[in-house]
Formats: C-alpha cells, sequence, structure tokens
C-alpha cells in the first residue's frame, strides 16, 4: 500500500470511481450532493491546478482550511496533498475560507460562498480576498505535480504522508458522521475511508428527527459519534 496520500486516493479512484465516494447534506438549506471518487478526483485536480497555476502554491508550503464540515474540505485536503504541500492547524501561507472570512493567509486568501455545486459568490467579497467558486471552473480536470510528495513530505502540521496513513483504521462501511473531516481526527476517518473502500455521508446542521431516515435512504452501515 502506498505511503503517499495522493497516490492512496488514487488507487481508491481506479478501485471503485463510479460509486458513492462522499455524500453532503445541510440541513439548514436543503442541499445534498454526492461525489463519486472519480467526481471528487476531478474537483481535486482542477482545485490542484488553481493552487498551483494561480497562486503559485509550492511544495512543502502550508494551506489553512477554514472551511465548517463540507465536502468542499474534503477536495481542498487532498488538492492542498497533490501539490506537495501540507495542511495547517495554523497560519497557511494560502487559506480557504468560508463566507464568515474567518481565515486569512499569509500569502493569498481564497474563499468559497459554500452554494451548490461550488457556485461563487453572488454579492461583492472584501478586497484581496479571491473568489474560489469564479475561478476553478476554468482549470482542467487533470493535475501533474512539478514536485509531488513523498512518504516523508509534510502532510499535516508535524505529521507525514506516511504518520497519518499509519495511524488510519481501515473503513470499509457506509458510514454518517458530522465531523469536520480537515481536522486531526477527521483526516484519519477521511484517510480510513480511502484505504478501506467505504464512503462518507457528511452532515452539517444535521437535524436529529432525520438522522433514521438518512440512515436508512443512504444505506449507512454506522454512525460515527462526535
Amino acid at each position: 500500500m502506498s505511503q503517499v496520500l495522493p497516490e492512496l486516493f488514487a488507487t481508491a479512484v481506479r478501485r471503485d470511481g463510479a460509486s458513492p465516494f462522499l455524500t453532503y447534506y445541510d440541513d439548514e438549506t436543503g442541499e445534498r450532493i454526492e461525489l463519486s471518487a472519480v467526481t471528487t478526483a476531478n474537483w481535486v485536480a482542477k482545485t490542484a491546478n488553481l493552487l498551483v497555476d494561480e497562486y503559485d502554491l509550492e511544495a512543502g508550503e502550508t494551506v489553512a482550511i477554514g472551511l465548517p464540515p463540507h465536502w468542499l474540505g474534503v477536495v481542498w485536503a487532498l488538492a492542498t496533498w497533490s501539490a506537495g504541500a501540507a495542511l495547517t492547524s495554523k497560519t497557511g501561507a494560502l487559506a480557504i475560507t468560508g463566507p464568515d472570512f474567518a481565515v486569512r493567509g499569509e500569502r493569498e486568501t481564497i474563499a468559497s460562498a459554500l452554494l451548490p455545486l461550488g457556485g461563487r459568490f453572488r454579492e461583492p467579497i472584501p478586497e484581496g480576498i479571491q473568489d474560489y467558486g469564479a475561478e476553478v471552473y476554468n482549470h482542467p480536470d487533470v493535475f501533474v505535480p512539478f514536485d509531488a510528495p513523498t512518504a516523508d513530505s509534510p502532510a499535516y502540521d508535524e505529521l507525514t504522508h506516511a504518520d497519518l496513513i499509519g495511524t488510519a483504521e481501515p473503513i470499509a462501511d457506509r458510514i454518517l458522521t458530522t465531523r469536520d473531516l480537515t481536522t486531526r481526527d477527521g483526516i484519519r476517518v477521511l484517510i480510513g475511508a480511502i484505504i478501506g473502500g467505504g464512503s462518507i455521508v457528511l452532515c452539517r446542521h444535521l437535524d436529529a428527527a432525520k438522522l433514521d431516515r438518512r440512515v436508512a435512504d443512504e444505506k449507512v452501515d454506522r454512525v460515527l459519534e462526535d
């Protein structure tokens, strides 16, 4: 098994690219989006190309993800690793923030409106912040890194790719969670599903009254406790 995260995800795409990989719900807005591994990989490639071509992200630099639990957080994590950069829980050279603009990068700040399908902001945004939804669609859905990561490359704070993979337990089930999948603990869940061939139903603003029906509708095997 590869000890490099983009290679590990590429293996998952080849193994079962068409099946649901990540299903996202927001019970406040009514949004539901389902991404197969192939669709996720396309978003990852577009985002990695954006990071490298537009914002000059280099291997070894850091990216801070300031999003709530959201499917785009998964995309940004995988895109960051694809470009040879690392996630950070501190201030990153680049940052992705939501419509609250709460997180800023040292060099660049990119914001997502968190609208369906990654749509652009409908109102002007603060000067100096880039609109992810206005730019990502312009980039190709194939990414070739200039400087691909290795097992010893930083992946999250002081942890390497091999460290993160080594601490993840394989998940073969279809799981439901409300966790942020870009925190240290959430990343273990994400990597576990990639390793084990599982899939994730990620719920934001979960309405407890809808939980049983959602478990049945989505054929969830187990619900992860927060």
